[in-house]
């Protein structure tokens, strides 16, 4: 998906965020939720610039 920001132009990386299902149950008005924890996504190698300077994360 190409996105656009002041001007510039740039494609996205969209990435899933698998939820595994917990124990953990509570009550939110009367409903029974049943909650989720979500798995963390390993860090990208990409180059990142603000304003032309260049810094990683």
């Amino acid at each position: 998906m190409t996105l656009t920001f002041l001007g510039n132009s740039y494609e996205t990386l969209l990435s899933e965020v698998a939820q595994i299902p917990t124990a953990q149950t509570g009550k939110y008005r009367g409903a029974t939720v049943h909650f989720t924890a979500a798995r963390v996504a390993p860090r990208s190698n990409r180059q990142l610039t603000y304003r032309g300077n260049v810094y990683s994360h």
